[in-house]
Order: C-alpha cells, then structure tokens, then sequence
C-alpha cells in the first residue's frame, strides 16, 4: 500500500505542472485577436497636392522681371512611386513693373500691357524606400511646357491689335524634392535642363502677323539650351 502511495506521488507530481503548463500555453494562443475595420489604416490613401510657385509670381515665364506667372497646379500619385502633375497659368504684368509706372507717372494707355497663358505637365518618377509614397521624396522625370503670351509697349497699342505674340515650348529632364505629408502644408525646389523652342511674331493687325527676329532679345533667349529652376509651395490634402 505505502508503495503504490509512492507511486501515485510522484505521478502527480511530474505530470501536474505539464499540464499546468499546456493550460497556459494553450490560453495564450487562444487570444481572440483584435481586428481592425478601419480602412484607411490598412490602405494608404495618397493625398492630392494643390500648390503656386512664388518665383514664378516674381519672375514670370516670358522676360523676368517685367513679367509674372501666377501659377495653380496639381499633382496626384499614379503609383507607389510616380506621380502626375499638371499645371495652368495666367500670364500677366510682374506688380512691380506697374508700381513702377505709376510712381513715374506713365500715362496709362502707354503702361506696358501682357496678357497669356501656359500649360505644363510633368511625370515624376520618387527614389523613396520602403516606407516612402509618391509625391514626397525626391524625384526625376520628364517635363513638358508651352506658353503664349501677348506683350505691347502701351496698353493704347495692344488694344489697336499692335503687339508682340511669344511663343514659348521646351522639353525638360528636372531633378528636385517635395517635402510634407497629408492635410499640411508641402515644399518644393527643383532644377533642369533642356530644350527649349522660342519664337516671336509681330502683330500689326488682324490680317498682318509676320516672324520676328529675336536677335534683338539677346543670346540666352535665342539658344535652344534651357535651364529651369523654381520653388513651389502648396497644401496635400
């Protein structure tokens, strides 16, 4: 009997804590898991940037400084690591140029008088790692641009159909960086190189439009080298 007692001892002794030990174990694993419905934290949604270029506003596409660009563009991600973007433009006379007339007491239908417009558009291509998302990062990629604007000596002039019509295009390879993140505000620089096609004719009325000689604007306007640089600000939403 005192042997069997023994026995039956140390049986409960060795296997109780196994058990003990599975029971918790087996506890462990049997956590209900906590799931998440919330969408947006399974899926990152790529914000879209609206933004202006203030070096555009103070330099303009056509003649800096006597003109000004005043710039709204968009970009959206097309992928992980690219992105679309698009911009409008309304040219017009840089603020300082008119500033500048009326201190010197200019009579108005001889201020100087711009009046166009420019589209551009841009596909970039983001060297982000693995926790990076287009459009922030740095980038490369192609640029395309063209621009046409109306610019006479006298708003008199203008009005009688007598002015310069530019005609800007070029084709950029850019290299820049974008900054920020989602509902915030976003920073811009960038640079380039190119190609660019400028060419001008004079407008002295309806039925008579004939080529310009651009000789007269210099060297850097006529080569078809381009080179761009700008700063952009703006807001991802």
């Amino acid at each position: 009997m005192n042997k069997k007692l023994t026995y039956y001892i140390l049986f409960i002794s060795t296997v109780l804590p196994l058990c003990m030990n599975g029971m918790e174990t087996d506890t462990i694993i049997r956590k209900k898991p906590v799931k998440t419905d919330n969408l947006k934290e399974r899926i990152f949604n790529s914000p879209m940037v609206l933004k202006t270029s203030p070096t555009a506003f103070l330099l303009g596409a056509m003649f800096p400084p006597f003109t000004a660009e005043y710039r709204l563009m968009m970009e959206i991600s097309s992928g992980k690591r690219q992105s679309e973007q698009l911009g409008i433009s309304y040219l017009g006379k840089n603020i300082f140029v008119n500033a500048i007339e009326k201190a010197a007491n200019i009579p108005a239908e001889y201020h100087y008088k711009v009046e166009g417009w420019r589209i551009q558009y841009a596909h970039k291509f983001y060297l982000v790692g693995r926790r990076g998302y287009a459009p922030f990062g740095f980038f490369v990629g192609p640029s395309v641009s063209y621009a046409n604007a109306r610019i006479a000596i006298g708003r008199k002039r203008y009005y009688e159909e007598v002015y310069f019509d530019f005609r800007h295009f070029n084709v950029n390879a850019i290299i820049g960086v974008q900054v920020g993140k989602a509902n915030s505000l976003t920073f811009e620089v960038y640079g380039g190189i190119g190609y660019k096609s400028n060419k001008v004719y004079y407008h002295s009325s309806s039925a008579n439009i004939t080529p310009y000689d651009t000789e007269d604007f210099g060297l850097i306007y006529q080569t078809n080298l381009n080179l761009l640089f700008g700063i952009n600000i703006g807001y991802a939403r």
